[in-house]
């Protein structure tokens, strides 16, 4: 018996080597639609004269490759679109043994699909099966008004047993058009991806690169019900021809079926010992005993192209079948697999990266814990790259054995991700494959959510589901188990309510790959009346039972609301006055609370409001609310109780302060130098850039940060990295000049040990409290542990063990003015009216009158910094890509416009305001005020912005304030393609606003007094512009190269 060699160069030598050297083995089995046995065998000898009849046969056809020099034919394509059988594996040696590449076409394509690929290879021809006439018309067409031309040519397919077969004819042998040598470098064969995510991608496959795959494969007799057209099933025919060994196909003609792939299974004349299948193959062997015996008799299970469900293959592991997992890709070839010794190893899940293998495999963190596997040059069986490395990256994900370092088990793919309206990412694999897993009622699970709230799911019962599925609350009562087992696995975001479950009719054709799995896209354009429609019911409370609770149940319906989406674990503290937000919800959380509560909630047709939670953030505030809310009562408070509410809280804090007389016995005189300061929020955009003016001052010898982390030196990592991400570089010796402690500010004695706190108090000069959240959602009580933050620090410069007492500054924010109008004076507010109406305005505001109360016991020591817009640094052109400004400006790309404003801005760098709170807190001798603007004293007006935007390489439409919201409005829901989308709201408030709103002025003279920056600071210069610009090219958030890195 031959062995299998090397030395072989092309796939068509290989098949006339084997008619050679083993003229009389059988080559393979498969049937025909004929009575009697229903496996017919082929020797290596007939497929060879086979394949001669096909060569005569198109030749004739004129299906041939154009000659070049020296009588070589050039490289040539023919499109091959028929169905699948042994005489589609012929031809494809036929068209090779011409000179042509085969394009191996599946018939699961759309006719713009198969016009695409045809166009994208350059194909001359396309040969079709009779069941696809009338599509290659329309490809006909389609091509012919873009000015190509496809010769179309209807297949041939002669009988190879009995009259007219290969032994009963005459047949000449064809010589071939090329070499082994010329051909061993050309394609051998074009097969292509799935087209999961737009038009199928034509993948070449040369016959070095074949050959290759098939020589690291194993030499086992086999059996096959795939495609011979998809990738697993093409390497796995020719696998078995490569080894001379013989290969059993399921007849193209008889339904698959578990009777019929069992019956073909006995009927094999071969004893194989193994079996080729995807998953979906398994599963429907799976679902009978006589299923999981044949499975059970094979040496091993095969399986690739899709992912494949835990729960099934453990129940099938447990039964004695051997499963071998296997990952590789038509552009690759095979590289993983899970070989083990079966007997002892069930880890049948796990791949394996060992061997020559391991040296070219390399993953990449893309967070959650999975990784993208990359394959890189140099690898025999790799055949595409597309990296400039000529690397490989597969866009396939993984995640690592918690003890075994080189298993991996597949997850998903990098492009199946959905990202949600609110940014969460769910993969939707391991959902599907544990639904699908867990219930032999279901044949597909599809999850949709992209752009959404809430996750849902398409189901299409399986046969043994036909008939309980015309009934949907039998139905759900009985795949219910599967879905929990999926929500039990899956974080809160990924979790599926019952009414976004949607069961398909029996029957309805799912858009699927030749590996059957199922075509992401597709599937979501062909059922997107549907999904709209349960998004539709689900919004507006529809789909369910409705539930009406008195208040003790409707308290009880909130916490289980809460247990669901934080989980158990960090519910076991929640009560119902804990503030939810000091508590840890975020904003995420809180619109899926509200959602379920939407959705849930017998609310007599009224809506919840989008940030419900924030403004009830407590479970008996959200009671209250509600109850009033299906009441039919009105539930906004009036400006005036708002107004009490904030007055109220800055006097309930008043209480707090504890100062003493030794206080004012230290008040005065001229400040100690150098300073010892501590700093909150040193990890946030202002932050870093304070630390570093103040690293930097002579007048300071050492910062101390405060900082939210769980270790001291997590602490300083997070300060380190916070200053690395804005480029800040500082030299060693002043980065000495930098420690951190991990604490909580709002807690007593900052959440630190008592000995740390006594160090604080006996050598800090100066303490600048830059921390506070920025959400303009929450409601104001739910800032008040941050104001109780701001009293503790001024107590600890009341406490201060320094010869001058400790100076106090609080960075406030001009929103505590946003309501003013005309010159706002250096001086406190008298009224909450004047700030934004906001929880973070009033926040703000409250923050201010401590300090003023503060001031009134101690003049000199407790300052208030009013800081204005903050924009890019002068250097590097540094500005957050989150906030507003920065994401209305990325609509220039997005939805190519920006909006024309009315507006002078007052808007100053942020190296600049942070060299102006410096000057001002270590300036020697302080006067009496108590308030300064970091604000900008020159305006700039929005057009100078729009034409640095465009200096800058930007090009955009500027269109009226209303047209842009309507096409932002329009534009991609993606928040991670858009992310502008999602501020939508706040852009819509601001403008709508904007004809209420009078043009506001800072005054600045006290504040030039003790700054030069900014007495000195000008209005926005277009090479600012330019650099925010670049800095955004060179992260990513716009496209392009940034002017600077040319």
């Amino acid at each position: 018996m031959s062995t299998p060699d090397r030395s072989i160069l092309s796939l068509t030598e290989l098949v006339q080597r084997r008619a050679n050297d083993l003229p009389d083995k059988i080559a393979c089995y498969t049937g025909i639609d004929e009575p009697g046995s229903p496996l017919r065998s082929l020797t290596y000898s007939q497929v060879l004269r086979a394949v001669d009849r096909l060569c005569a046969y198109y030749s004739s056809e004129g299906v041939l490759p154009e000659s070049a020099r020296d009588d070589i034919p050039s490289e040539g394509v023919a499109a091959i679109l028929t169905t699948t059988a042994i005489d589609l594996s012929l031809l494809e040696v036929a068209l090779a043994k011409l000179g042509l590449s085969p394009l191996l076409i599946s018939g699961n394509n759309s006719v713009p699909a198969v016009a695409h690929l045809c166009k994208i290879t350059h194909a001359s021809h396309l040969i079709f099966g009779a069941k696809y006439a009338s599509e290659v018309k329309e490809v006909e067409k389609i091509l012919a008004e873009e000015g190509y031309q496809l010769v179309l040519v209807e297949e041939k397919r002669f009988p190879l047993w009995g009259i007219g077969g290969v032994d009963a004819t005459h047949i000449e042998a064809y010589c071939p058009r090329l070499t082994p040598e010329q051909e061993h470098y050309r394609t051998a064969v074009i097969l292509h991806s799935s087209g999961s995510t737009g038009f199928p991608k034509p993948v070449f496959v040369s016959h070095k690169g074949f050959i290759a795959n098939l020589s690291i494969t194993l030499p086992q007799p086999s059996f096959s019900a795939l495609p011979v057209y998809h990738g697993f099933g093409h390497y796995s025919s020719f696998r078995c021809m490569y080894h001379a060994v013989p290969f059993t196909l399921f007849p193209p003609h008889l339904p698959l079926t578990t009777t019929n792939i069992c019956r073909i299974i006995k009927a094999s004349p071969t004893h194989c010992t193994q079996c080729v299948a995807v998953p979906y193959v398994i599963k429907l062997l799976a679902e009978s005993e006589e299923g999981i015996r044949a499975l059970a008799k094979f040496d091993v299970v095969s399986y690739s192209g899709a992912a494949f469900p835990d729960e099934l293959g453990d129940r099938l592991t447990q039964a004695g079948v051997n499963i071998l997992s296997h990952y590789g890709s038509t552009e690759t070839g095979g590289l993983l697999s899970s070989k083990r010794d079966f007997a002892r190893d069930k880890a049948w899940n796990w791949l394996r990266i060992h061997g020559p293998v391991a040296d070219y495999i390399t993953l990449e963190d893309r967070g959650a814990g999975t990784f993208e596997l990359v394959v890189r040059d140099g690898y025999p069986a790799k055949i595409v790259s597309n990296r400039p490395d000529n690397s490989y990256a597969t866009k396939d994900l993984f995640v690592k054995h918690h003890e075994r370092g080189n298993w991996v088990k597949y997850f998903g793919r990098l492009d199946d991700t959905i990202v949600q309206l609110l940014g969460e990412k769910t993969n939707p694999v391991p959902i599907e494959l544990t639904i699908r897993g867990n219930s032999p009622y279901v044949s597909e699970a599809i999850v949709f959510g992209t752009g959404r709230p809430q996750i849902g799911c398409l189901i299409l019962p399986s046969d043994l589901g036909m008939e309980i599925s015309k009934d949907r609350d039998t139905f759900m009562s009985t795949i219910w188990p599967a879905i929990e087992k999926a929500n039990s696995e899956a974080p809160s975001h990924s979790q599926l309510l019952p009414e976004m479950i949607h069961i398909l009719p029996y029957g309805t054709e799912v858009p699927v790959a030749t590996k059957m799995s199922i075509l992401r896209s597709a599937c979501y354009a062909k059922f997107k009346d549907i999904i709209d429609n349960v998004y539709d019911r689900y919004e507006r409370g529809e789909g369910g039972s409705k539930l009406s609770f008195n208040e003790l149940d409707l308290e009880r319906f909130l916490y289980n609301a809460f247990i669901h989406t934080l989980g158990p674990v960090r519910t076991e503290q929640l009560d119902k006055r804990t503030d939810l937000f000091a508590f840890g919800v975020d904003s995420l959380q809180a619109v899926r609370v509200r959602n379920i509560c939407q959705a849930r909630l017998n609310l007599h047709g009224r809506q919840l409001a989008q940030n419900v939670v924030y403004e009830n953030p407590s479970i008996e505030k959200l009671v209250d609310h509600i109850l009033t809310i299906r009441s039919g009562g009105t539930v906004a408070p009036s400006n005036d109780d708002q107004h009490a509410l904030v007055v109220s809280m800055a006097e309930k804090w008043y209480s707090k302060l504890h100062h003493s007389s030794m206080c004012s016995l230290r008040k005065n005189g001229i400040s100690i130098r150098p300073h010892v300061v501590v700093l909150t929020g040193a990890t946030g955009f202002l932050g870093a850039y304070i630390l570093q003016q103040l690293v930097v001052s002579p007048d300071v010898s050492r910062v101390l940060c405060l900082v939210r982390a769980d270790s001291h030196e997590n602490a300083i990592a997070r300060v380190q990295k916070s200053l690395q991400s804005r480029k800040l570089r500082l030299p060693l010796e002043e980065m000495a000049k930098i420690d951190a402690l991990a604490a909580n500010v709002n807690q007593e004695n900052l959440g630190l040990r008592a000995d740390e706190y006594e160090q604080i108090r006996s050598t800090a000069t100066i303490i600048i409290h830059n921390a506070w959240p920025v959400n303009f959602l929450l409601g104001v009580d739910s800032f008040d542990e941050h104001l109780g933050g701001v009293v503790n620090l001024i107590n600890l410069c009341f406490q201060s063990n320094t010869p001058t007492q400790a100076r106090f500054f609080f960075s406030s924010s001009i929103a505590t003015q946003g309501a003013s109008s005309g010159i706002v004076p250096e001086d406190f507010s008298q009224s909450p009216a004047t700030a934004l109406q906001s929880g973070y305005g009033h926040s703000k505001w409250v923050a201010e009158k401590i300090c003023e109360h503060a001031a009134k016991l101690n003049v000199t020591n407790i300052r208030v910094l009013r800081i204005g817009q903050l924009v890019g640094d002068t250097t590097n052109g540094v500005w957050n890509e989150t906030e507003a400004w920065p994401l209305m400006f990325k609509t220039a790309e997005t939805i190519g416009a920006l909006p024309h404003l009315d507006e002078e801005l007052s808007w100053i760098p942020i190296d600049v305001a942070a060299r102006a709170i410096t000057e001002i807190a270590t300036h020697p001798l302080l006067p009496d005020g108590a308030v300064y603007h970091i604000v900008n004293p020159q305006f700039t007006n929005w057009d100078a912005i729009l034409a640095g935007l465009r200096s800058a390489g930007l090009k955009f439409d500027t269109v009226a304030p209303e047209l842009w919201l309507g096409l932002l409005d329009k534009s991609d829901a993606s928040p991670e393609q858009n992310p502008t989308r999602k501020l939508l709201s706040y852009y819509q408030n601001r403008i709508a606003r904007k004809s209420d709103r009078k043009q506001i002025r800072f005054s600045v003279n006290a504040t030039t007094v003790l700054s030069d920056s900014i007495g000195n600071c000008a209005a926005i210069p277009e090479n600012l512009v330019q650099k925010w610009v670049d800095n955004w090219r060179d992260s990513g958030f716009l496209r392009g190269t940034s002017v600077t890195s040319m």
